[in-house]
C-alpha cells in the first residue's frame, strides 16, 4: 500500500469534505480518513467570503487530525463559469514511420492546447479523448505503434483566472499548499465509473447544493461538461417559501420526508410541517410535499436532458445515466431523471472504496472527492510546458485516460 496519503479537499456550497486516500498493491482505493463541515463560503461553486471557506477547512482539517495533518491538498474547482471544448492537435512523426514515443504523445496533446481562452481565463486541464494514427481513429494508446501522423482530440477546461487565485488564497491562508486543481466535471464519475462505461459512453449528472454538473464520457475520456445553476438547495428554497417554513426547517424535512417523484395516488398520509410565526405544528398532506420537490427537480432533470441533447451524444450512452452527489439522495432522484432524459438506464452512483473509513466515504455527496483521489493516484503525471506559465501545478498535464 502507498505509505504517503494524499488529501482531496471538495469545497461546496454547503460542506467542505475532505479526505486521505491511498493505492493499494491491487491498485484499488483506500480511503484511511474522512472529515466534513458545513460551509457559508461558497455560492454556486465559487467562493464569496473567504473567511467563512477558511472556517470550514480548518474544521475538516480538525475533523480528520487523529490521522494526521495535510501539508497539501488536492482541490476542486466548481462553479457555472467553468467551460468545455474539444480541440484537435496534430504532431509529424520524424523519420516517417518510426515507433510513437510517450514525447510524441505529450507533444500533440500540447498542440492541442494552443486554443487560446479569454485575458481573464485560463486552461486548467487537458484530457485525451481519442488518438489517430495516419488517419486511423479509435487509438486509445498510441505509444509502441508506427506511423507518420499523430492527431489527438482533447477536452480542454477553463475558468476564470479570479477564481482559481481566490482558491489558492483561502487554502494558503490556512498554511496549506495546492497539490492540483481538478475541476468538478472531471472528479465526479471517476470514483465509480468503470472503464468500460467510460469507453462506451456514460453520463453522470453531481447534484450538488447550488449547482448540478453535466459529465459524459465517452472514448475512455470526457467528452463534454457544463454547469447549471440549479442544485437541491433550489428545492430546500422552495419549501422555505411555499411553506412559510425557516430554511433549516425546510431542509430536514426535505431530507427525512422528501422524494423526487410524487406518491401513488389515494395515498393521504401527512407530515408535520413547523411554519414561522405557528406555535403548533401544521399537518401536510404528503403528496403536496412530493409535488414541491418533483417541480424543482424536474425543471434540473429538463435542464440537464437540454444539454444531453446538444452534446450530440443522445442515445450512444450504452452505460447510461448515473445520478451522485448530495443532492441524489432524495429517493426516485434516477429514476426521475432517467424518464426527463429518456434514458431507461438510470441509476445511482456511489463511490467505489476500500479502508478503515470507506463506510463513511461510500455515499453519494462523497463522489468528487473520491473521483480526485482517483485521478491522481491512478492516473499518471506528465511534464509538458505549463499553458500560460502560471502556478507549479499547472506544469504538468495528468493523463488519467492515456497511460504513457
Amino acid at each position: 500500500m502507498t505509505t504517503q496519503p494524499i488529501f482531496t479537499l471538495d469545497l461546496g456550497s454547503s460542506k467542505v469534505a475532505l479526505l486521505a486516500a491511498t493505492l493499494d498493491d491491487a491498485g484499488r482505493l483506500n480511503v484511511q480518513e474522512a472529515g466534513v463541515a458545513p460551509n457559508r463560503g461558497i455560492t454556486r461553486g465559487v467562493i464569496t467570503d473567504l473567511d467563512l471557506t477558511r472556517e470550514a477547512i480548518s474544521e475538516a482539517v480538525s475533523a480528520i487530525r487523529s490521522y494526521g495533518t495535510p501539508e497539501e491538498v488536492v482541490v476542486n474547482l466548481g462553479g457555472t463559469q467553468l467551460e468545455g471544448i474539444n480541440s484537435q492537435g496534430f504532431h509529424p512523426i520524424v523519420p516517417v514511420g518510426r515507433t510513437i514515443t510517450s514525447a510524441d504523445a505529450l507533444a500533440v496533446v500540447n498542440h492541442s492546447r494552443q486554443v487560446r481562452p479569454e485575458p481573464d481565463r485560463e486552461q486548467i486541464v487537458a484530457i485525451p479523448r481519442e488518438f489517430k494514427v495516419d488517419g486511423q481513429s479509435g487509438v486509445s494508446r498510441p505509444i509502441g505503434l508506427s506511423g507518420s501522423r499523430l492527431e489527438v482530440t482533447t477536452h480542454i477546461i477553463t475558468a476564470p483566472i479570479a477564481n482559481m487565485r481566490n482558491l489558492q488564497t483561502v487554502i494558503e491562508g490556512i498554511g496549506l499548499r495546492v497539490a492540483d486543481i481538478v475541476p468538478n466535471p472531471v472528479a465526479a464519475g471517476l470514483g465509480f465509473l468503470s472503464a468500460e462505461d467510460r469507453q462506451n459512453g456514460a453520463a453522470v449528472v453531481d447534484i450538488g447544493a447550488s449547482t448540478t454538473t453535466l459529465s459524459i464520457y465517452r472514448g475512455g475520456g470526457l467528452a463534454y461538461c457544463v454547469v447549471l445553476p440549479l442544485g437541491s438547495g433550489s428545492v430546500t428554497a422552495d419549501l422555505t417559501k411555499l411553506l412559510k417554513m425557516a430554511p433549516e426547517e425546510a431542509d430536514q424535512l426535505k431530507r427525512k420526508h422528501g422524494r423526487a417523484v410524487n406518491m401513488k395516488a389515494g395515498d393521504e398520509s401527512t407530515v408535520e410541517v413547523r411554519q414561522i410565526g405557528q406555535s403548533q405544528p401544521r399537518h401536510l398532506q404528503r403528496r403536496v410535499l412530493f409535488e414541491i420537490i418533483e417541480s424543482r427537480m424536474s425543471e434540473i432533470a429538463r435542464m440537464v436532458a437540454q444539454h444531453l441533447d446538444r452534446s450530440g451524444m443522445k442515445g450512444m450512452l450504452p452505460g447510461g445515466v448515473v445520478v451522485t452527489g448530495g443532492g441524489s439522495l432524495l429517493p426516485g432522484t434516477p429514476q426521475l431523471f432517467g424518464a426527463i432524459m429518456r434514458e431507461p438506464n438510470a441509476r445511482l452512483g456511489t463511490p467505489k472504496v476500500e479502508g478503515p473509513a470507506a463506510l463513511r466515504a461510500s455515499g453519494p455527496e462523497w463522489s468528487v472527492a473520491v473521483g480526485m483521489a482517483a485521478y491522481v493516484l491512478q492516473g499518471q503525471d506528465s511534464d509538458i510546458e505549463p499553458a500560460n506559465g502560471l502556478d507549479h501545478w499547472k506544469e504538468r498535464i495528468r493523463t488519467f485516460f492515456m497511460k504513457v
